[in-house]
């Protein structure tokens, strides 16, 4: 019966990690994509939800200039709250496509959308 209770406790803490993880942010620690000479480009994400569905609207040339700086990781870990996603996107090759990158971005934020709602 230990064994159960303890795994009943991380699936617990498991979930609640998630449902922090999956929180909506207030507007000014949102991420706020810039196109690369310093102008905003008028998008805010609140969540990892709207920050994927930012991801998928937003000029190449925004997502490849945050990405190659990081941005999106440093957001992902300090505000977020996610230090796996925030790995698994800066594993990301930065030799990739434009569109290869938005797609390879896309798909690894789906999948971590679909841990976290599952409470992995």
């Amino acid at each position: 019966m230990v064994g159960s209770s303890t795994d009943k406790t991380t699936k617990e803490r498991n979930k609640t990690a998630a449902k922090n993880i999956l929180r909506t942010l207030p507007y000014e620690k949102g991420f706020h994509f810039f196109f690369t000479d310093g102008h905003y480009t008028g998008e805010t994400a609140v969540s990892l939800l709207t920050f994927a569905k930012d991801l998928e609207a937003q000029d190449i040339q925004s997502i490849r200039f945050h990405f190659e700086r990081g941005d999106f990781q440093k957001w992902i870990k300090t505000s977020i709250g996610d230090e796996e996603l925030a790995k698994r996107i800066n594993s990301l090759t930065k030799k990739a496509s434009d569109e290869d990158l938005r797609k390879q971005l896309s798909e690894v934020l789906r999948k971590r959308l679909l841990e976290l709602q599952a409470g992995k």
